[in-house]
């Protein structure tokens, strides 16, 4: 079963570029507004957009607060530009590994808000990519992939 969807853009400037879109938060509903977006973007400026959610592994359906599974994340590969709508996730290595190309290969990304902690590894603390958590202390990514990456990590509630 697909758990994404997938918008193929058909005539415009964006023509033969792929936005890839994440989303992953509790907070903002972005589970609700980056498929709008995407669609938008398809059918009014050519763009194809694949938008990817956080799914509960167990009955398949789209929970933001699943905060450790977003399938799909190997559409990462082929992206001309990430946007992200996450925070807190901690996913599983054989998903990270996309992001982590995605980002060391220098591509462009737009993050929104609660981007700036996007990730949280509490639970897998070993893994490569817990550098990336918000509280990071790791040397050269202290403060995580907010700071290091986007400028600014979070700060506090509201």
């Amino acid at each position: 079963m697909q758990q994404w969807v997938h918008y193929e853009g058909k005539e415009g400037p964006g023509i033969g570029k792929h936005i890839v879109f994440v989303s992953g938060d509790e907070e903002y509903r972005s589970e609700e507004s980056l498929p709008m977006m995407a669609r938008i973007l398809s059918q009014r400026h050519g763009f194809t957009c694949t938008v990817l959610f956080a799914i509960h592994p167990e009955t398949g359906e789209i929970d933001p607060n699943t905060q450790t599974n977003i399938p799909g994340m190997e559409h990462l590969q082929k992206a001309d530009l990430l946007f992200m709508c996450l925070r807190f996730r901690e996913l599983p290595d054989n998903q990270m590994k996309y992001f982590d190309e995605y980002l060391q290969a220098g591509k462009p990304m737009v993050a929104l808000r609660t981007s700036t902690h996007a990730f949280l590894y509490s639970r897998n603390k070993e893994s490569v990519y817990a550098k990336y958590s918000y509280n990071s202390k790791a040397k050269n990514w202290e403060s995580g992939f907010g700071k290091t990456v986007l400028g600014e990590t979070w700060v506090s509630h509201h």
